[in-house]
């Protein structure tokens, strides 16, 4: 039966994406949920840190022993940023009056404490403001926790908790790509939860995309997020989680799973046996502005069958080469959606509050009624 077209009504549609106030209270509704922060493998070492955002605001996420823990990047003193680099290794230690943190972001060593402030640095009590932060294999998460939201990583991924941490085990080494889009996140990421465009967009890589079929494909739903796979078997998800807890999923069909807010996994075959997993993310920066950051690596799932001769042979140079091969079209890919998301933006304030979603649409409603609810005033 074909998809009946239907129109939506999206909340706060182009609010933010031409008003900065609009934007910002977006963001601190957002900055609530369990959002993408970066890579386990820039944390491997004591001390390791790397810099990132969280709904906008400057956060670091910190290797101290055997945890991880995740700070706004700002001094409880005078708000100094503590982190002015992307990635390090160092003690949590201020730049501007040398307050130093211990593991749990409470000021430990004030200069001249007594004779300033009157007393201890434990008297002071100044503290810095924690993310809450957790991974899913090498991928790490995080959020700035609601009073009373006791909510896991785990349960917040819920289906794709397995499959996640399946595809992105520890000790993966990706490559990475990122580069500015003049474009609102949300222009972008409405852009990879539909697949109408693909044709249009992008024939010279993916021809006609015959499988853009809607009887071919499978959509499936699971709390705030959504995934797209090539095949029309409607228990592919349940599968696909089983048989990643169980350690005996191999690769097969072109999936993507898309993580609300911003969080997009893609598993893709390059050629042959091969497969890439990626993950990719949109990282707001302004109402109109945004980052796209992408890491990807070759699928960690055994062969269905053996390699050609040829690539056993010269291994080490065919393997250079598809690397090479892979992240130039990773990102060709990437570019091309991001010019038509940069185009939309500059018509933003003309769209139209009740588009039209068609069948290879119909994750665009799912996301914008999780938006909505995320967003919606308490």
């Amino acid at each position: 039966m074909p998809y009946t077209a239907t129109a939506q009504t999206l909340e706060n549609w182009p609010d933010t994406l031409v008003d900065a106030a609009a934007f910002r209270r977006e963001q601190t509704s957002l900055a609530k949920m369990w959002t993408f922060l970066g890579h386990a493998r820039d944390v491997a070492k004591d001390g390791d840190w790397f810099r990132t955002t969280l709904a906008t605001r400057s956060v670091f996420v910190q290797r101290l022993g055997d945890e991880l823990r995740g700070f706004e990047n700002r001094c409880a003193h005078r708000s100094f940023p503590l982190r002015t680099a992307d990635k390090g290794n160092g003690p949590i230690l201020c730049g501007f009056h040398h307050w130093r943190y211990e593991s749990e972001g409470r000021a430990i060593d004030i200069p001249q404490c007594e004779k300033l402030f009157g007393g201890s640095p434990q008297e002071v009590g100044a503290r810095l403001r924690p993310v809450e932060v957790a991974r899913c294999g090498a991928l790490i998460l995080g959020r700035f926790q609601a009073p009373g939201d006791n909510e896991t990583l785990e349960a917040y991924l819920g289906d794709a908790f397995p499959i996640l941490e399946a595809m992105f085990p520890q000790g993966a080494a990706p490559q990475f790509l990122t580069g500015p889009v003049k474009a609102n996140w949300r222009l972008c990421f409405q852009i990879a939860v539909e697949d109408y465009h693909v044709v249009a967009v992008h024939s010279p890589i993916f021809g006609k995309a015959g499988y853009l079929k809607r009887e071919n494909i499978g959509y499936f739903r699971f709390g705030r997020h959504s995934a797209f796979f090539t095949t029309p078997d409607p228990d592919a998800l349940a599968k696909m989680v089983a048989e990643c807890r169980a350690g005996t999923w191999r690769s097969a069909n072109y999936r993507v799973i898309h993580i609300f807010p911003n969080l997009t996994i893609t598993h893709y075959r390059t050629d042959g046996h091969h497969w890439y997993v990626m993950a990719m993310q949109y990282v707001p920066v302004a109402h109109d502005r945004s980052v796209m950051r992408a890491w990807f690596h070759h699928a960690p799932f055994p062969p269905s069958g053996p390699y050609p001769w040829f690539e056993r042979l010269f291994k080490p140079a065919v393997d250079l080469t598809r690397r090479a091969i892979v992240r130039y079209y990773s990102n060709k890919v990437l570019k091309q959606d991001s010019a038509v998301c940069e185009k939309l933006q500059t018509v933003a304030s003309q769209i139209r509050p009740s588009p039209v979603y068609g069948g290879l649409e119909e994750r665009l409603g799912w996301f914008e009624e999780g938006y909505a609810k995320a967003t919606r005033p308490n």
